[in-house]
């Protein structure tokens, strides 16, 4: 009988690695639910604790059907789907004794495994992601093949080895088919950035050094990189909202003769806008232009995906209800920060002197650029900013300066998106992060259109350039924010080559494989064939696969050819791989008729084989004499009786 412990060790073991990678998406609650049954499967493995009864199993079935539920919900139901296997596996393990039941457990273990790419897609996932299936192609032949576990992995290996180039030919070749449904979006922990922009939202996102997108910037565009994500015009005193018309397409666009380009490779995301460092038009699909001069993804997949950005001409419109809408303002709210704009405005003559007074004061009033910025309360909280503490983080600055300017009757609004980027140690793309978002301020200037105002540029002008992990004035807070990682270590010279040789890898694996959608198969199939149709991709595909497949068969054909000119001999050596193969393997030492004599022992249905095999052999090794033609042809049909022949 098999060793359905083994079996059940392995998936449980599949089961816990899976949680581990994954703790970031469901409850602590839950993963210690989960770490608590796996660890009674073990016990009942390797220990004498007794499996539950079915009373007992019924009932911790509903205790952790209910523990599920409150703690993770309905509203997530990626988060909840995949809990419930693993909770529905661990429980199976529990009580599973028949073949056919830890056979059901072994195969969903492979659906658990394949959802660790719903969160995540880098290469180490990946190549952890294969060790999982690794293991349960062990459990498999555990099952099926009866054999020690060292042997079943090693038959696994072998396995997953053969499929690597059938797989790379399908994933170059096979027709990538649009998705026949729509996830559920992700949590907002994935997002990052919010639609609803509270000076606080932005600084909390300086706590996550989750990669936001990596960008490849043309030497033509200088630093600092603003990333224009989304636009805020509806202020209702405390938040910063995005109006129903921000989504609207923009019309009769021209790219722009010689305008730049930009090529960003994006990570998973729920959110319909798109970072650009400029009024810009993409080629890839579902991407369009809005009127304010940014990027629109539709239906967006919770994917990896990459886009492009070609520079068009645009030309800024504040039409009347676009004005009124940038100049309004909750009354009675914030009455210091209205003096100050009214201040302002009587000191200068123009838009421009505005900015500049406005610039002054931030420069000359020591304000502060922090990390760990105060609890603003209240509908003063401007207030409390500009003339109390004095101390924020970019929402602030932006939420701050354009509440000042609309007092000032001067058109204004919010802007979020990302600042800087960590340029690569090949400094072939920069790499932006969450905690790299940033907020500030657009301004209507007459002739000259919406012109970025940030604040951040006046209060800590190194925050322009590089990444957040890189300013050295909040380093402490940055660290404590961000806690134990290579990123919090990246100051020590030994960590951060890791971490960029990582990163490196990790970029090349988007670029060549994440990336590889429609538009980039194409252009392969065109550089190899000038004329593409399904008939010829078709035809290239079945010939590259079956091409593997005769080659297979070579080269086994090839393993099992002997040197051994003695057909005896040779006859020999293969009942002594089959013997092998069945846990019997031929002792050091051991004689060939005691050799033969076990397997009788072992075969009772063969043993006329045996016996036959063992006079012809010793008829020729003892009694040296060589054996007729017709002798040898029953020598070869002894051992294919022997090898092939059903054992009951």
């Amino acid at each position: 009988m098999f060793n359905h412990q083994s079996v059940k060790s392995l998936s449980a073991l599949i089961i816990a690695i899976v949680s581990a990678l994954l703790f970031d998406e469901l409850a602590v609650l839950f993963v210690a639910t989960v770490a608590l049954l796996i660890i009674w499967v073990f016990a009942i493995a390797y220990t004498k604790a007794s499996a539950p009864t079915v009373i007992v199993g019924n009932v911790l079935a509903l205790v952790c059907t209910l523990t599920l539920f409150l703690t993770i919900g309905i509203s997530e139901l990626v988060n909840l789907f995949i809990a419930m296997l693993l909770q529905a596996n661990c429980l199976k393990l529990l009580i599973a004794e028949k073949p056919r039941q830890i056979k059901s457990i072994v195969l969903v273990n492979f659906f658990i495994s394949s959802c660790v790419f719903l969160f995540y897609h880098s290469l180490p996932v990946t190549l952890l992601v294969l060790f999982l299936f690794l293991l349960n192609i062990t459990a498999l032949y555990l099952l099926t093949n009866r054999k020690i576990i060292k042997q079943s992995g090693a038959r696994a290996f072998k396995l997953l080895l053969l499929s690597l180039p059938i797989t790379c030919v399908l994933f170059l070749f096979l027709p990538k088919l649009p998705a026949f449904w729509r996830m559920p979006s992700l949590s907002t922990a994935q997002v990052g950035l919010s639609e609803s922009v509270n000076p606080f939202n932005i600084s909390d996102l300086t706590k996550s050094d989750k990669l936001a997108f990596r960008a490849v910037v043309p030497d033509n565009i200088a630093a600092p990189y603003y990333w224009r994500t989304m636009i805020h015009e509806e202020f209702d005193g405390r938040s910063w909202n995005i109006v129903d018309s921000a989504d609207l397409k923009l019309r009769n666009s021209a790219l722009k003769k010689g305008g730049r380009e930009i090529k960003i490779y994006h990570e998973q995301t729920s959110l319909n806008w798109l970072p650009t460092l400029y009024a810009g038009s993409s080629s890839t699909g579902n991407i369009f232009t809005t009127v304010d001069g940014g990027l629109y993804r539709v239906n967006p997949n919770n994917q990896k995906f990459t886009y492009d950005i070609t520079e068009i001409d645009f030309a800024d419109d504040l039409t009347s209800s676009k004005r009124g809408l940038n100049l309004t303002l909750p009354q009675d709210i914030n009455t210091q920060a209205v003096a100050l704009a009214s201040q302002l405005k009587a000191q200068s003559t123009s838009t421009e002197q505005f900015i500049q007074l406005l610039s002054r004061y931030y420069t000359q009033q020591q304000f502060s650029y922090t990390l760990k910025p105060p609890i603003y309360t209240g509908n003063n909280s401007i207030d409390e900013f500009m003339f109390g503490e004095k101390q924020g983080f970019c929402g602030h600055y932006a939420s701050s300066s354009a509440f000042i300017f609309r007092a000032a009757g001067i058109p204004a609004r919010v802007v979020s998106g990302y600042l800087g980027g960590e340029a690569s140690s090949s400094a072939e793309y920069l790499s932006v992060y969450q905690y790299d978002a940033h907020a500030w301020t657009e301004v209507w200037v007459p002739s000259k259109g919406w012109t970025k105002f940030d604040a951040t540029a006046f209060v800590e002008p190194d925050r322009l350039y590089g990444s957040l992990s890189q300013l050295d004035n909040t380093r402490d807070d940055f660290e404590e924010n961000i806690g134990v990682g290579l990123t919090a270590l990246s100051d020590i010279a030994v960590f951060n080559e890791l971490r960029l040789y990582l990163e490196q890898l990790d970029y090349q694996w988007t670029a060549w494989v994440l990336s590889f959608d429609n538009e980039a198969q194409n252009k392969l199939l065109k550089e190899l064939i000038k004329e593409t149709s399904a008939l010829k991709i078709a035809v290239i595909v079945m010939s590259l696969i079956g091409l593997f497949l005769v080659s297979f068969l070579v080269i086994k054909l090839w393993q099992r050819r002997t040197q051994i000119d003695d057909p005896v001999a040779a006859y020999l050596i293969a009942l002594e791989h089959f013997a092998k193969g069945k846990n019997l393997a031929r002792e050091n030492g051991e004689t060939v008729a005691h050799f033969l004599t076990r397997l009788c022992e072992h075969f009772p249905n063969n043993k006329t084989d045996l016996m036959s095999f063992l006079s012809l052999y010793s008829r020729h090794r003892y009694g040296e004499k060589t054996l007729t033609k017709a002798q040898t042809k029953m020598l070869k049909r002894n051992v294919n009786n022997i090898k092939y022949k059903r054992q009951l």
